[in-house]
């Protein structure tokens, strides 16, 4: 199974060190939940949604937004520990302000309705995937694979899925401890068939740039495991 580096691309990746012009917008208020820390945590589910890979399909006509002029992040408002989604754009993406906000909210407003109307499915579903991380590192190849899906099962066999993992080994000798970081919910994937994808997100105490992702599919109401990815260290 091929590793999709891509999934866990974030903002900042696209941002400007220096500009001449900028402007920063306020996006969306995340006030949803009851205390700072879930509000903040929706913060970060919604900084690594794969914006990226969608930005490139939706404006790939644009090519002013081939630079480093986009940049979006959560903000915690000192005073009141309130958390906001912002969109910062520069130069030449200024000049497509109006399209970047409208793309940016709109996936902004659909992450906090799936949160919150999906708050036990994500909570599943992130419980799910540190068990399935477990049978992987114990070797449990067998359990695991129980817990796939349609999809998983029609791109590899088991065996298949297995040879891909020897370099996973790395991870645990490397990464230190594993993090859970961050949750989203996707109507489509790019390659992948199918509707209705939830991913969960891991990263490592010592490394940074390494990472697992667990995507699942809802079938039949049930978590079906539709993807593995992970990326070792470099």
């Amino acid at each position: 199974m091929k590793k999709k580096l891509g999934l866990l691309i974030i903002g900042l990746i696209l941002m400007s060190c220096s500009s001449n012009k900028k402007e920063i917008i306020i996006l969306k208020a995340l006030d949803q939940f009851e205390t700072y820390e879930k509000n903040e945590q929706l913060g970060k589910d919604i900084v690594d949604y794969m914006f990226p890979i969608y930005l490139e399909k939706e404006f790939s006509d644009i090519k002013e937004l081939s630079g480093d002029n986009v940049y979006w992040y959560y903000f915690i408002r000192e005073s009141d520990k309130q958390v906001s989604f912002r969109l910062n754009l520069s130069d030449e993406a200024l000049n497509h302000r109006k399209e970047l906000t409208k793309f940016f909210k709109n996936i902004a407003n659909n992450q906090v309705i799936k949160h919150v109307s999906n708050k036990n499915l994500f909570e599943n579903a992130v419980a799910k995937a540190k068990e399935s991380l477990l049978l992987l590192d114990n070797k449990e190849f067998d359990q695991f694979w129980n817990y796939g899906g349609n999809i998983l099962n029609s791109i590899s066999t088991k065996d298949s899925f297995i040879s891909t993992l020897p370099n996973r080994e790395k991870i645990k000798e490397v990464g230190g401890e594993r993090i859970y970081r961050s949750k989203q919910y996707y109507k489509n994937i790019p390659d992948m068939e199918g509707t209705d994808f939830y991913v969960v997100n891991f990263e490592f105490e010592n490394d940074i740039n390494m990472m697992e992702q667990i995507i699942f599919q809802l079938e039949n109401s049930e978590l079906k495991i539709s993807g593995y990815n992970y990326v070792g260290p470099q």
